[in-house]
Order: structure tokens, then sequence, then C-alpha cells
């Protein structure tokens, strides 16, 4: 809810004080403006001409105390601004600030037509952790059966253990 926020005869009579030059309201939302009086009970005249945004035009207020005028801002008005004069002592005193009358965010689009991305495809670490060492040891039976002497089996172990031990650090470490 946008909020302004006008105080009459605070420093004097007739005075008058806005809480903001600007304020930015959606499009088919309200402009809230509060009018607080200091002093004895007062007319003050609220205005615009921004009749493309609003259709409120103008309002001649008593103010005791405190009151609040709800302007609403036009569905389908467009983008822009428009200027609200407060004015109090039978015209002697004017303040004004702009209303910045805006789009509203849109909302993010949830549609059932929109590419879903994919993830790519991963192989799980208990696959790789089970599948390395199986597909070393394939690699060691067919390097004895390859090379048959006993030089070579023991080379062949020792080459089993090396490369199951740097295949269990690659794993470990990706995790």
């Amino acid at each position: 809810m946008a909020l302004v926020e006008v105080q009459l005869n605070r420093l004097g009579i007739n005075s008058l004080e806005i809480s903001t030059d600007s304020v930015d309201v959606s499009v088919g939302t309200s402009l809230h403006v509060r009018i607080i009086n200091y002093g004895a009970p007062t007319h003050a005249t609220l205005k615009t001409e921004g009749n493309a945004y609003t259709s409120f035009t103008y309002e001649n207020l008593y103010v005791q105390d405190e009151s609040e005028v709800k302007i609403e801002i036009l569905p389908n008005a467009n983008p822009g601004s428009f200027v609200m004069q407060m004015i109090s002592g039978y015209g002697m005193h004017r303040e004004e600030f702009t209303v910045n009358v805006l789009l509203p965010e849109p909302e993010p689009c949830v549609c059932e037509d929109a590419p879903v991305e994919k993830e790519p495809f991963k192989i799980p670490h208990q696959v790789i952790n089970g599948v390395m060492p199986a597909l070393a040891l394939v690699v060691l039976i067919l390097w004895i059966a390859v090379f048959p002497s006993a030089p070579g089996i023991l080379m062949a172990v020792i080459i089993y253990v090396i490369m199951l031990a740097g295949i269990l650090i690659a794993c470990r470490s990706a995790q």
C-alpha cells in the first residue's frame, strides 16, 4: 500500500508538510493520503489533474485531527506520472508531490509448454567405486592370461594395486 503523509498546522497556521516528493503506485492499486492536523480544525483541498491515471479530481476536506483519502489508480492506466497538490489557507499554501504509476511486476510463469532443462547424466559415486575396481581386476586377469610367466604376474599384481589405489583416490577426491 502506497502511503503519503501530510502534516497540517505543525509549523504554524495553515502550514503544510508532505512526507515525500514522489511515491510509486502500481496500476490497479490505490494511494492513501493521510492528513494529520496539529492545530485547530481546518479546511484543506487535495487535487490533481491526472485524469489518465485516476478518476479522483479533488476533495475539499474538513480536518479535525486526522483524515485519510484513498485514491484509486485505474486498472487500465499506462505507466507515467502525475502531480497531486495539497492546498491550505484558502489557497495561500500549496505543496505537491509526484505520483509515479508503474506496471505491476509480472508473476513468474509456470507454463506447461516451457522447455524443461535436463540434468546432465551423472554416474553415482557408488557405481564408480564398485565398477572401477572390478574393471581393474578384469585388466589384471587379462594381463595374467597374456603374460603367464611369474615375473609378469608379480608385475601385474603391483600394477593392479597401484591402479586400484589411483582409482580410489580419484573417486574419493571427486566426492
